[in-house]
Protein backbone atom coordinates (compact mmCIF):
# COMPACT_ATOMS: atom_id res chain seq x y z
CA UNK A 1 0.00 0.00 0.00
CA UNK A 2 1.45 3.55 -1.02
CA UNK A 3 2.60 5.56 1.94
CA UNK A 4 1.25 9.34 2.26
CA UNK A 5 3.49 11.56 1.25
CA UNK A 6 3.44 13.75 4.46
CA UNK A 7 4.04 10.06 6.07
CA UNK A 8 6.13 9.33 3.60
CA UNK A 9 9.02 12.63 4.17
CA UNK A 10 7.95 13.24 7.68
CA UNK A 11 11.13 15.16 9.17
CA UNK A 12 13.89 12.42 10.51
CA UNK A 13 15.60 15.21 12.22
CA UNK A 14 15.43 19.31 13.95
CA UNK A 15 17.17 20.33 10.45
CA UNK A 16 14.15 19.12 8.81
CA UNK A 17 11.34 20.62 10.50
CA UNK A 18 10.54 23.29 7.99
CA UNK A 19 9.99 26.86 9.80
CA UNK A 20 9.10 26.76 13.70
CA UNK A 21 13.02 28.16 14.58
CA UNK A 22 11.76 29.61 17.14
CA UNK A 23 10.51 25.96 18.85
CA UNK A 24 13.61 23.93 17.27
CA UNK A 25 16.33 26.26 18.97
CA UNK A 26 14.45 26.16 22.14
CA UNK A 27 14.36 22.30 22.98
CA UNK A 28 17.66 21.51 20.97
CA UNK A 29 19.12 23.65 23.41
CA UNK A 30 17.49 22.07 26.31
CA UNK A 31 18.89 18.37 24.60
CA UNK A 32 22.31 19.98 24.30
CA UNK A 33 22.07 21.13 27.89
CA UNK A 34 20.87 18.08 29.35
CA UNK A 35 18.08 20.19 30.57
CA UNK A 36 14.71 18.35 29.67
CA UNK A 37 11.70 19.59 30.93
CA UNK A 38 8.70 17.17 32.19
CA UNK A 39 5.88 18.56 30.03
CA UNK A 40 5.32 20.38 27.05
CA UNK A 41 2.50 21.98 25.23
CA UNK A 42 2.55 22.37 21.77
CA UNK A 43 -0.51 24.42 20.19
CA UNK A 44 -1.17 25.89 16.75
CA UNK A 45 -3.20 24.97 13.67
CA UNK A 46 -3.65 21.85 11.95
CA UNK A 47 -0.85 20.73 9.79
CA UNK A 48 2.27 22.32 11.33
CA UNK A 49 4.87 19.59 12.85
CA UNK A 50 3.04 19.58 16.11
CA UNK A 51 3.44 15.68 16.22
CA UNK A 52 6.10 15.55 14.43
CA UNK A 53 7.97 17.71 16.72
CA UNK A 54 7.13 15.62 19.60
CA UNK A 55 8.61 12.48 18.05
CA UNK A 56 11.61 14.00 17.22
CA UNK A 57 11.58 14.96 20.87
CA UNK A 58 10.85 11.09 21.88
CA UNK A 59 13.67 9.82 19.24
CA UNK A 60 16.24 12.53 20.50
CA UNK A 61 15.83 11.50 24.39
CA UNK A 62 16.09 8.05 24.14
CA UNK A 63 18.83 8.11 20.92
CA UNK A 64 21.52 5.88 22.37
CA UNK A 65 24.16 7.10 20.03
CA UNK A 66 23.60 11.24 20.56
CA UNK A 67 26.80 12.18 22.52
CA UNK A 68 26.49 15.35 25.19
CA UNK A 69 26.25 18.57 23.31
CA UNK A 70 24.13 17.13 20.28
CA UNK A 71 20.69 17.46 20.22
CA UNK A 72 20.44 15.57 16.57
CA UNK A 73 19.24 11.63 16.89
CA UNK A 74 21.35 9.30 14.75
CA UNK A 75 18.27 7.57 13.19
CA UNK A 76 20.18 4.32 12.95
CA UNK A 77 20.83 3.19 16.99
CA UNK A 78 17.74 0.41 17.79
CA UNK A 79 15.80 2.66 19.80
CA UNK A 80 15.91 5.80 16.87
CA UNK A 81 14.50 2.71 14.61
CA UNK A 82 11.68 1.58 17.18
CA UNK A 83 10.27 5.18 16.78
CA UNK A 84 10.51 5.77 13.14
CA UNK A 85 8.93 2.02 12.41
CA UNK A 86 6.29 2.85 14.90
CA UNK A 87 6.93 -0.10 17.37
CA UNK A 88 8.48 1.73 20.29
CA UNK A 89 7.13 0.25 24.25
CA UNK A 90 8.35 3.34 25.86
CA UNK A 91 6.91 6.06 23.37
CA UNK A 92 2.94 5.98 23.94
CA UNK A 93 1.01 7.73 21.50
CA UNK A 94 -2.54 8.42 22.72
CA UNK A 95 -5.28 9.92 20.26
CA UNK A 96 -7.51 12.07 23.72
CA UNK A 97 -9.96 12.56 21.10
CA UNK A 98 -10.96 8.35 21.64
CA UNK A 99 -9.72 8.81 25.05
CA UNK A 100 -12.02 11.48 26.69
CA UNK A 101 -12.92 9.45 29.81
CA UNK A 102 -11.33 9.66 33.35
CA UNK A 103 -10.90 5.51 33.19
CA UNK A 104 -8.74 6.08 30.48
CA UNK A 105 -6.21 8.90 32.00
CA UNK A 106 -6.16 6.55 34.70
CA UNK A 107 -5.45 3.10 33.04
CA UNK A 108 -3.19 4.17 30.32
CA UNK A 109 -1.17 7.35 31.70
CA UNK A 110 -1.48 7.59 35.80
CA UNK A 111 -1.27 3.52 36.46
CA UNK A 112 1.51 3.13 32.90
CA UNK A 113 4.11 6.15 34.30
CA UNK A 114 4.49 4.11 37.83
CA UNK A 115 6.42 1.50 36.10
CA UNK A 116 9.90 1.99 34.35
CA UNK A 117 10.98 2.10 30.90
CA UNK A 118 10.63 -1.13 29.37
CA UNK A 119 14.69 -0.71 27.92
CA UNK A 120 15.11 2.79 27.39
CA UNK A 121 16.10 5.66 29.51
CA UNK A 122 12.76 8.21 29.24
CA UNK A 123 9.06 6.81 29.13
CA UNK A 124 7.71 9.47 26.65
CA UNK A 125 3.84 10.01 26.54
CA UNK A 126 2.43 11.80 23.60
CA UNK A 127 -1.26 13.02 24.10
CA UNK A 128 -2.53 14.43 20.87
CA UNK A 129 -5.73 16.50 20.72
CA UNK A 130 -5.59 17.02 24.40
CA UNK A 131 -8.12 19.49 24.23
CA UNK A 132 -10.41 16.93 24.19
CA UNK A 133 -10.31 15.30 27.66
CA UNK A 134 -13.31 15.63 29.75
CA UNK A 135 -12.38 17.97 33.13
CA UNK A 136 -12.70 14.95 35.16
CA UNK A 137 -9.81 13.48 33.21
CA UNK A 138 -8.08 16.80 33.12
CA UNK A 139 -7.89 16.81 36.81
CA UNK A 140 -6.91 12.86 36.84
CA UNK A 141 -4.05 13.74 35.20
CA UNK A 142 -3.34 17.24 37.10
CA UNK A 143 -1.07 15.72 39.88
CA UNK A 144 0.90 13.38 37.84
CA UNK A 145 1.36 16.47 35.34
CA UNK A 146 2.83 18.28 38.13
CA UNK A 147 5.28 16.16 39.92
CA UNK A 148 6.13 13.02 37.24
CA UNK A 149 8.31 9.93 38.14
CA UNK A 150 11.98 10.70 36.80
CA UNK A 151 11.69 8.66 34.12
CA UNK A 152 8.69 10.48 32.77
CA UNK A 153 8.23 12.93 29.95
CA UNK A 154 4.83 14.08 29.18
CA UNK A 155 4.17 15.41 25.62
CA UNK A 156 0.52 17.25 24.93
CA UNK A 157 -0.44 18.51 21.27
CA UNK A 158 -3.71 20.46 20.40
CA UNK A 159 -5.03 22.81 18.36
CA UNK A 160 -7.49 24.38 20.39
CA UNK A 161 -5.18 26.12 23.33
CA UNK A 162 -8.17 28.07 24.22
CA UNK A 163 -9.85 24.51 25.56
CA UNK A 164 -6.99 23.44 27.66
CA UNK A 165 -7.61 24.54 31.77
CA UNK A 166 -5.27 27.10 32.58
CA UNK A 167 -3.92 24.73 35.62
CA UNK A 168 -2.54 22.39 32.98
CA UNK A 169 -0.69 25.02 30.92
CA UNK A 170 1.12 26.31 33.30
CA UNK A 171 2.71 22.95 34.18
CA UNK A 172 4.15 22.68 31.02
CA UNK A 173 6.52 24.77 28.83
CA UNK A 174 4.30 26.14 26.14
CA UNK A 175 5.34 26.35 23.08
CA UNK A 176 2.78 28.03 19.89
CA UNK A 177 3.63 26.62 16.37
CA UNK A 178 3.44 30.07 14.01
CA UNK A 179 2.12 29.22 10.03
CA UNK A 180 4.47 28.52 7.63
CA UNK A 181 5.51 31.30 4.98
CA UNK A 182 4.92 30.52 1.25
CA UNK A 183 8.22 30.39 0.14
CA UNK A 184 9.04 28.08 2.73
CA UNK A 185 6.11 25.65 1.27
CA UNK A 186 7.20 26.22 -1.94
CA UNK A 187 10.81 25.33 -1.29
CA UNK A 188 9.84 21.81 0.51
CA UNK A 189 7.45 20.80 -2.17
CA UNK A 190 10.12 21.64 -4.85
CA UNK A 191 12.23 19.15 -2.32
CA UNK A 192 9.92 16.00 -2.61
CA UNK A 193 9.07 16.63 -5.93
CA UNK A 194 13.15 16.07 -6.93
CA UNK A 195 12.86 13.44 -4.95
CA UNK A 196 10.29 11.94 -6.43
CA UNK A 197 11.65 12.76 -9.89
CA UNK A 198 9.16 14.80 -10.69
CA UNK A 199 9.28 18.06 -12.71
CA UNK A 200 6.51 20.91 -11.62
CA UNK A 201 5.88 24.19 -12.99
CA UNK A 202 7.01 27.30 -10.20
CA UNK A 203 3.16 28.31 -10.72
CA UNK A 204 1.97 25.27 -9.71
CA UNK A 205 3.83 25.09 -7.05
CA UNK A 206 3.10 28.84 -5.91
CA UNK A 207 -0.72 28.02 -6.16
CA UNK A 208 -0.26 24.59 -3.83
CA UNK A 209 0.88 27.28 -1.39
CA UNK A 210 -1.60 29.57 -2.02
CA UNK A 211 -4.28 26.63 -1.26
CA UNK A 212 -2.46 25.56 1.58
CA UNK A 213 -3.12 28.57 3.49
CA UNK A 214 0.45 28.18 5.59
CA UNK A 215 -0.47 24.24 6.51
CA UNK A 216 2.28 22.44 5.32
CA UNK A 217 0.61 19.09 5.48
CA UNK A 218 -2.29 20.39 3.34
CA UNK A 219 0.20 21.27 0.89
CA UNK A 220 1.99 18.22 0.86
CA UNK A 221 -1.40 16.16 0.53
CA UNK A 222 -2.36 18.63 -2.54
CA UNK A 223 0.89 17.35 -4.13
CA UNK A 224 0.43 13.84 -3.19
CA UNK A 225 -3.12 14.16 -5.06
CA UNK A 226 -0.99 15.87 -8.41
CA UNK A 227 1.51 12.73 -8.56
CA UNK A 228 -1.44 10.33 -8.56
CA UNK A 229 -1.98 11.51 -12.18
CA UNK A 230 1.17 9.80 -12.88
CA UNK A 231 3.33 12.13 -15.16
CA UNK A 232 6.82 13.20 -15.07
CA UNK A 233 6.15 16.73 -15.99
CA UNK A 234 3.28 18.73 -14.16
CA UNK A 235 1.67 21.98 -15.82
CA UNK A 236 -0.25 24.27 -14.87
CA UNK A 237 -3.40 23.00 -17.21
CA UNK A 238 -2.81 19.20 -15.38
CA UNK A 239 -2.80 20.74 -12.36
CA UNK A 240 -6.45 22.20 -12.14
CA UNK A 241 -7.14 18.16 -12.52
CA UNK A 242 -6.45 18.27 -8.47
CA UNK A 243 -6.26 21.57 -7.73
CA UNK A 244 -9.50 23.95 -6.63
CA UNK A 245 -9.58 26.58 -9.24
CA UNK A 246 -8.37 29.98 -8.65
CA UNK A 247 -10.81 32.42 -9.72
CA UNK A 248 -8.87 35.68 -9.04
CA UNK A 249 -8.19 36.64 -13.00
CA UNK A 250 -11.84 36.54 -12.99
CA UNK A 251 -12.03 38.22 -10.10
CA UNK A 252 -9.60 41.37 -11.20
CA UNK A 253 -11.42 40.96 -14.47
CA UNK A 254 -14.76 42.27 -12.57
CA UNK A 255 -12.97 44.80 -10.77
CA UNK A 256 -12.24 46.38 -13.78
CA UNK A 257 -15.80 46.33 -14.85
CA UNK A 258 -16.36 47.97 -11.47
CA UNK A 259 -13.97 50.34 -12.16
CA UNK A 260 -15.39 51.30 -15.44
CA UNK A 261 -18.77 51.68 -14.25
CA UNK A 262 -19.82 48.91 -16.56
CA UNK A 263 -22.44 46.97 -14.55
CA UNK A 264 -23.47 45.06 -17.88
CA UNK A 265 -20.14 43.41 -18.44
CA UNK A 266 -20.06 42.35 -14.61
CA UNK A 267 -23.32 41.17 -14.16
CA UNK A 268 -23.04 39.06 -17.68
CA UNK A 269 -19.33 37.92 -16.25
CA UNK A 270 -21.20 36.69 -13.00
CA UNK A 271 -23.65 35.08 -14.35
CA UNK A 272 -21.57 33.25 -17.20
CA UNK A 273 -19.55 32.10 -13.70
CA UNK A 274 -23.15 30.82 -12.39
CA UNK A 275 -23.82 29.01 -16.10
CA UNK A 276 -20.42 26.92 -15.48
CA UNK A 277 -21.02 26.09 -12.22
CA UNK A 278 -18.31 28.08 -10.71
CA UNK A 279 -18.82 28.52 -6.57
CA UNK A 280 -20.14 31.70 -6.42
CA UNK A 281 -18.71 32.20 -2.71
CA UNK A 282 -15.37 30.95 -3.43
CA UNK A 283 -15.22 33.74 -6.15
CA UNK A 284 -16.61 36.58 -3.89
CA UNK A 285 -13.82 35.22 -1.54
CA UNK A 286 -11.14 35.62 -4.29
CA UNK A 287 -12.47 39.05 -5.20
CA UNK A 288 -13.05 40.51 -1.42
CA UNK A 289 -8.87 38.98 -0.91
CA UNK A 290 -8.31 40.59 -4.22
CA UNK A 291 -9.92 44.07 -3.29
CA UNK A 292 -8.18 43.85 0.25
CA UNK A 293 -4.55 43.38 -1.30
CA UNK A 294 -5.41 46.40 -3.20
CA UNK A 295 -6.80 48.45 -0.31
CA UNK A 296 -3.23 47.61 1.32
CA UNK A 297 -0.99 48.83 -1.60
CA UNK A 298 -3.26 51.66 -1.84
CA UNK A 299 -2.45 52.45 2.20
CA UNK A 300 1.61 51.77 1.79
CA UNK A 301 3.01 48.90 -0.87
CA UNK A 302 5.12 47.31 1.65
CA UNK A 303 1.62 46.53 3.91
CA UNK A 304 1.24 44.08 0.44
CA UNK A 305 3.11 41.32 1.83
CA UNK A 306 0.46 40.52 4.52
CA UNK A 307 -1.78 39.40 1.98
CA UNK A 308 -2.07 35.93 0.61
CA UNK A 309 1.00 35.09 -1.99
CA UNK A 310 -0.01 34.99 -5.67
CA UNK A 311 1.57 34.61 -8.50
CA UNK A 312 3.83 37.30 -10.15
CA UNK A 313 1.70 37.82 -13.01
CA UNK A 314 -1.64 38.43 -10.88
CA UNK A 315 0.46 40.45 -8.42
CA UNK A 316 1.55 42.42 -11.20
CA UNK A 317 -2.33 43.17 -12.33
CA UNK A 318 -3.48 43.99 -8.97
CA UNK A 319 -0.33 46.76 -8.63
CA UNK A 320 -1.62 48.39 -11.89
CA UNK A 321 -5.34 48.14 -10.54
CA UNK A 322 -4.25 49.91 -7.19
CA UNK A 323 -2.87 52.54 -8.77
CA UNK A 324 -5.84 53.56 -10.60
CA UNK A 325 -8.03 52.84 -7.70
CA UNK A 326 -9.72 55.21 -5.33
CA UNK A 327 -9.27 54.36 -1.76
CA UNK A 328 -12.67 55.18 -0.94
CA UNK A 329 -13.90 52.92 -3.80
CA UNK A 330 -11.98 49.86 -2.62
CA UNK A 331 -13.69 50.43 0.96
CA UNK A 332 -17.08 50.56 -0.20
CA UNK A 333 -16.21 47.20 -2.55
CA UNK A 334 -15.15 45.51 0.46
CA UNK A 335 -17.70 46.33 3.12
CA UNK A 336 -20.61 45.48 0.05
CA UNK A 337 -19.44 42.08 -0.35
CA UNK A 338 -18.44 41.25 2.91
CA UNK A 339 -22.63 41.39 3.47
CA UNK A 340 -23.44 40.33 0.51
CA UNK A 341 -21.61 36.98 0.85
CA UNK A 342 -23.69 35.98 3.58
CA UNK A 343 -26.45 36.00 1.64
CA UNK A 344 -25.03 33.41 -1.18
CA UNK A 345 -25.99 30.34 1.41
CA UNK A 346 -29.35 31.47 1.46
CA UNK A 347 -30.25 33.02 -2.18
CA UNK A 348 -32.74 31.09 -3.95
CA UNK A 349 -31.40 32.75 -7.10
CA UNK A 350 -27.62 32.13 -6.58
CA UNK A 351 -26.01 34.92 -8.61
CA UNK A 352 -28.55 37.38 -7.06
CA UNK A 353 -26.65 38.63 -4.03
CA UNK A 354 -23.45 39.64 -6.26
CA UNK A 355 -25.51 41.40 -8.88
CA UNK A 356 -26.85 43.68 -6.21
CA UNK A 357 -23.57 44.28 -5.25
CA UNK A 358 -22.25 45.49 -8.41
CA UNK A 359 -25.73 47.54 -8.49
CA UNK A 360 -24.55 49.03 -4.54
CA UNK A 361 -20.71 49.65 -5.34
CA UNK A 362 -21.28 51.53 -8.55
CA UNK A 363 -23.99 53.56 -7.56
CA UNK A 364 -23.04 56.99 -5.81
CA UNK A 365 -22.75 58.31 -2.20
CA UNK A 366 -24.08 61.40 -1.33
CA UNK A 367 -20.87 63.58 -1.48
CA UNK A 368 -21.04 67.61 -1.29
CA UNK A 369 -18.87 68.56 -4.23
CA UNK A 370 -18.18 71.80 -2.71
CA UNK A 371 -16.36 70.36 0.12
CA UNK A 372 -15.00 67.67 -1.65
CA UNK A 373 -10.98 68.13 -1.58
CA UNK A 374 -9.56 69.08 -5.05
CA UNK A 375 -8.34 66.01 -7.15
CA UNK A 376 -9.74 63.71 -4.98
CA UNK A 377 -11.72 60.92 -6.92
CA UNK A 378 -15.06 60.76 -6.23
CA UNK A 379 -17.65 57.64 -6.73
CA UNK A 380 -19.51 57.52 -9.63
CA UNK A 381 -22.97 57.53 -10.40
CA UNK A 382 -25.89 58.96 -8.92
CA UNK A 383 -28.35 57.09 -6.38
CA UNK A 384 -31.75 57.19 -8.05
CA UNK A 385 -33.60 54.84 -6.25
CA UNK A 386 -36.30 55.51 -3.96
CA UNK A 387 -38.92 53.83 -2.47
CA UNK A 388 -41.90 54.65 -4.38
CA UNK A 389 -45.78 55.50 -1.94
CA UNK A 390 -46.23 52.78 1.11
CA UNK A 391 -45.47 50.00 -0.84
CA UNK A 392 -41.93 48.61 -0.81
CA UNK A 393 -41.11 48.09 -4.65
CA UNK A 394 -38.10 50.10 -5.48
CA UNK A 395 -38.47 52.60 -8.83
CA UNK A 396 -36.31 54.97 -10.39
CA UNK A 397 -36.90 58.63 -10.85
CA UNK A 398 -35.81 59.90 -13.72
CA UNK A 399 -33.85 63.27 -13.90
CA UNK A 400 -33.20 64.66 -17.28
CA UNK A 401 -30.39 66.72 -15.50
CA UNK A 402 -28.70 63.67 -13.25
CA UNK A 403 -27.04 60.76 -14.54
CA UNK A 404 -29.24 57.21 -13.74
CA UNK A 405 -27.95 54.44 -12.45
CA UNK A 406 -28.81 52.87 -15.88
CA UNK A 407 -27.04 55.19 -17.38
CA UNK A 408 -24.09 53.75 -15.61
CA UNK A 409 -24.77 50.30 -16.34
CA UNK A 410 -24.09 50.84 -20.18
CA UNK A 411 -20.45 51.32 -19.83
CA UNK A 412 -18.16 53.79 -21.33
CA UNK A 413 -17.16 57.13 -20.24
CA UNK A 414 -14.65 58.09 -17.94
CA UNK A 415 -13.44 55.70 -15.36
CA UNK A 416 -15.08 57.11 -11.94
CA UNK A 417 -12.18 55.92 -9.91
CA UNK A 418 -9.28 56.89 -12.18
CA UNK A 419 -7.36 59.25 -11.11
CA UNK A 420 -8.26 62.90 -13.30
CA UNK A 421 -11.73 61.66 -13.97
CA UNK A 422 -13.76 64.37 -15.29
CA UNK A 423 -16.24 66.51 -13.74
CA UNK A 424 -19.31 64.85 -13.18
CA UNK A 425 -22.33 67.11 -13.42
CA UNK A 426 -24.28 68.80 -10.48
CA UNK A 427 -26.93 67.10 -9.50
CA UNK A 428 -30.28 69.33 -9.41
CA UNK A 429 -33.18 68.40 -7.86
CA UNK A 430 -35.30 70.73 -10.11
CA UNK A 431 -36.51 74.02 -8.96
CA UNK A 432 -38.53 74.33 -5.56
CA UNK A 433 -40.40 77.45 -4.37
CA UNK A 434 -39.78 76.69 -0.28
CA UNK A 435 -38.39 79.18 1.68
CA UNK A 436 -36.77 78.10 4.98
CA UNK A 437 -39.80 79.95 7.47
CA UNK A 438 -42.22 77.56 5.01
CA UNK A 439 -40.24 74.52 6.16
CA UNK A 440 -40.25 75.10 9.66
CA UNK A 441 -43.69 75.83 9.88
CA UNK A 442 -44.34 72.58 9.28
CA UNK A 443 -41.67 70.65 10.76
CA UNK A 444 -44.05 69.33 13.51
CA UNK A 445 -45.92 67.71 10.79
CA UNK A 446 -42.71 65.82 9.49
CA UNK A 447 -41.92 65.02 13.20
CA UNK A 448 -45.70 63.48 13.07
CA UNK A 449 -45.50 61.51 9.94
CA UNK A 450 -41.74 60.67 10.51
CA UNK A 451 -42.95 58.33 13.97
CA UNK A 452 -45.15 56.38 11.54
CA UNK A 453 -42.12 54.72 9.81
CA UNK A 454 -39.37 55.20 12.27
CA UNK A 455 -39.95 56.83 15.89
CA UNK A 456 -36.16 56.15 16.95
CA UNK A 457 -35.79 58.34 13.47
CA UNK A 458 -38.05 61.04 14.46
CA UNK A 459 -36.66 61.62 17.84
CA UNK A 460 -33.31 62.55 16.69
CA UNK A 461 -34.92 64.41 14.34
CA UNK A 462 -36.67 66.65 17.12
CA UNK A 463 -33.21 67.69 18.21
CA UNK A 464 -32.46 69.59 15.36
CA UNK A 465 -33.61 71.94 13.47
CA UNK A 466 -33.57 73.16 9.23
CA UNK A 467 -30.78 75.99 8.87
CA UNK A 468 -31.59 76.43 5.11
CA UNK A 469 -33.07 75.70 1.90
CA UNK A 470 -31.72 76.81 -1.52
CA UNK A 471 -33.69 76.89 -5.21
CA UNK A 472 -32.31 73.31 -5.97
CA UNK A 473 -34.52 71.59 -3.22
CA UNK A 474 -31.44 71.07 -0.94
CA UNK A 475 -32.47 71.36 2.60
CA UNK A 476 -29.43 71.26 5.03
CA UNK A 477 -30.39 70.37 8.73
CA UNK A 478 -28.20 71.33 11.22
CA UNK A 479 -27.15 68.96 14.81
CA UNK A 480 -26.20 69.87 17.56
CA UNK A 481 -24.14 66.51 17.66
CA UNK A 482 -22.04 64.79 15.20
CA UNK A 483 -23.73 60.99 15.96
CA UNK A 484 -26.98 62.97 15.24
CA UNK A 485 -25.84 63.70 12.12
CA UNK A 486 -23.80 60.36 11.00
CA UNK A 487 -27.41 58.74 11.75
CA UNK A 488 -29.59 60.69 9.78
CA UNK A 489 -26.43 60.35 6.52
CA UNK A 490 -27.01 56.97 7.34
CA UNK A 491 -28.80 55.79 3.37
CA UNK A 492 -31.76 54.08 4.76
CA UNK A 493 -32.84 56.78 7.58
CA UNK A 494 -32.10 59.44 4.71
CA UNK A 495 -34.17 57.98 2.11
CA UNK A 496 -37.26 57.86 4.60
CA UNK A 497 -36.84 61.04 5.63
CA UNK A 498 -36.62 62.44 1.98
CA UNK A 499 -39.66 60.34 1.20
CA UNK A 500 -41.91 61.82 4.55
CA UNK A 501 -40.27 65.47 3.46
CA UNK A 502 -41.84 64.57 -0.06
CA UNK A 503 -44.99 63.84 1.50
CA UNK A 504 -45.30 66.82 3.61
CA UNK A 505 -44.31 69.48 1.30
CA UNK A 506 -45.18 67.89 -2.14
CA UNK A 507 -41.73 68.65 -3.75
CA UNK A 508 -38.86 66.39 -3.85
CA UNK A 509 -36.30 67.52 -1.10
CA UNK A 510 -32.66 66.39 -1.01
CA UNK A 511 -31.29 66.13 2.66
CA UNK A 512 -28.12 67.87 3.44
CA UNK A 513 -26.62 67.61 7.40
CA UNK A 514 -24.71 69.51 8.79
CA UNK A 515 -23.00 69.87 12.65
CA UNK A 516 -23.65 72.98 14.93
CA UNK A 517 -19.66 74.39 15.77
CA UNK A 518 -19.30 74.42 19.68
CA UNK A 519 -19.34 78.19 19.54
CA UNK A 520 -22.66 78.15 17.63
CA UNK A 521 -25.07 81.21 17.43
CA UNK A 522 -27.29 81.97 20.08
CA UNK A 523 -29.97 81.86 17.76
CA UNK A 524 -29.49 78.57 16.33
CA UNK A 525 -28.99 77.52 20.56
CA UNK A 526 -32.17 78.99 21.54
CA UNK A 527 -34.15 77.86 18.29
CA UNK A 528 -33.03 74.18 18.98
CA UNK A 529 -33.79 74.68 22.84
CA UNK A 530 -37.42 75.46 21.62
CA UNK A 531 -37.76 72.83 19.67
CA UNK A 532 -36.65 70.38 22.46
CA UNK A 533 -39.07 71.71 24.26
CA UNK A 534 -41.62 70.80 22.13
CA UNK A 535 -40.67 67.50 22.00
CA UNK A 536 -41.82 64.47 23.91
CA UNK A 537 -38.59 64.85 25.93
CA UNK A 538 -39.83 67.54 27.91
CA UNK A 539 -42.75 66.06 29.24
CA UNK A 540 -40.27 63.00 30.29
CA UNK A 541 -37.91 66.07 32.22
CA UNK A 542 -41.01 67.22 34.09
CA UNK A 543 -41.85 63.79 34.79
CA UNK A 544 -38.88 63.02 36.41
CA UNK A 545 -38.23 66.33 37.04
CA UNK A 546 -34.37 65.89 35.26
CA UNK A 547 -33.26 68.16 32.78
CA UNK A 548 -30.63 68.53 29.81
CA UNK A 549 -26.73 68.45 29.95
CA UNK A 550 -25.11 69.51 27.05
Amino acid sequence: MPIAIYRKYRPQTFAEVVGQNHIKTTIQSELENGKIAHAYLFSGPRGLGKTTMARLLAKAVNCLNRQPGQSEPCNTCEACKEVVENRSIDMIEIDAASHTGVENVRDNIINSSRFTPTSRKFKVFILDEVHMLSPGAFNALLKTLEEPPAHVIFILATTEIHKVPETIISRCQHFDFRKVTTAEIIGRLSQIAGKEGLKIDQPVLENIAYFSEGCLRDGESLLGQILSLGEKEITMEQAELVLPRMQFDLALELIEYLNRRDGVAAIELINNLAAEGINLERFSGNLIEALRKMLLLKISPPLGQFGRGLNKDLEKKISQLAEQTAIDFLIKAVEVLIRRRQELKFAEIVQLPLELAVLEIIAEENYDEDKTPPGKPRLAAEKKIIKSGESDNLSITPNKEAPKLTGALVGGGTPPFAKGGEEKPKKTLGQVSLTLPQVKGKWPEVMVCLKKYNQSLAATLNISQPSQIDENGILEICFRHKFHQQRINDLKNKQILEKVLAEIFGQRLSVKTAVMPPSGNKIEVQALAETQAESPIADILQIFGGRVVE
